[in-house]
């Protein structure tokens, strides 16, 4: 099922690209695995150029769960002045107090 993912992928993004972007590399993609075969495949996909991030999902229908494909955006990257800044926080306050 990954590399049927993996050619999709990739073929959406070299029909999708300019030529001259994809000499640059500028989208890169990175599968996360969770460790087993069976669950969501995800993918990061980060446009090196203006730092744009997002994540691929795939999940397998199931008797208690319609799968689906899901592409969604998570923002814009942006660099730090120093290694170690905190670029962007949230906060979720403690249940039940």
């Amino acid at each position: 099922m990954m590399k049927r993912f993996l050619c999709l992928l990739a073929f959406i993004t070299l029909a999708s690209l300019h030529p001259a972007a994809f000499a640059q590399e500028r989208y890169q993609a990175v599968p996360i695995s969770d460790g087993s075969d069976l669950g969501p495949e995800k993918i990061v996909i980060l446009d090196t150029t203006a730092g744009h991030l997002w994540v691929w999902t795939e999940s397998p229908a199931t008797p208690a769960s319609s799968g689906g494909r899901y592409l969604i955006y998570q923002g814009q990257l942006r660099p730090g002045s120093k290694m170690g800044d905190i670029i962007q926080k949230q906060e979720w306050s403690r249940s039940g107090r």
